[in-house]
């Protein structure tokens, strides 16, 4: 009886510290899954919007913008996977569509290219001395 009490510790070492052995099928992803095309049409751009996950039902809130303007919002309800389409005004320039789900960004998608400053243009950054005031401003053995 003792050499059992004694040699029990040790069989219970051998036995597998992690419950439970088949961790089961995982959990699907709580963000949905969509793929989005934005097509140029005459004055208008469409947006084609094929939702294949959904965890469950809510709003897609779509955010228009020409350059750095919001040009138009729109909300859509979405109950499931499915096909579903949108149209935005569309002018010269540059346009982007950001699709936001519960808040956060799910897609963005552009038309055009944006404007950039111009890298012919040579801007002057001056010396970097603006503001100071008399003395020497040089590092020790810098002329």
């Amino acid at each position: 009886m003792r050499l059992l009490l004694l040699l029990l510790p040790l069989l219970a070492a051998c036995r597998y510290t992690f419950l439970p052995l088949d961790p089961g099928r995982p959990l699907p992803p709580e963000r949905p899954f969509v793929v989005a095309r934005l097509l140029p049409e005459g004055k208008e751009a469409r947006l084609l919007l094929k939702v294949e996950r959904l965890p469950r039902p809510g709003y897609l809130h779509l955010k228009w913008f020409r350059e750095e303007a919001l040009l138009q919002e729109k909300a859509l309800f979405l109950e499931g996977p499915g096909a579903h389409e949108a149209r935005f005004p569309l002018g010269s320039g540059y346009h982007r569509l950001v699709g936001l789900w519960e808040g956060r960004p799910l897609f963005q998608l552009d038309l055009g290219s944006p404007s950039l400053p111009d890298p012919e243009e040579v801007e002057d950054q001056g010396d970097g001395e603006e503001g100071q005031e008399g003395g020497d401003h040089h590092a020790p053995g810098h002329p």
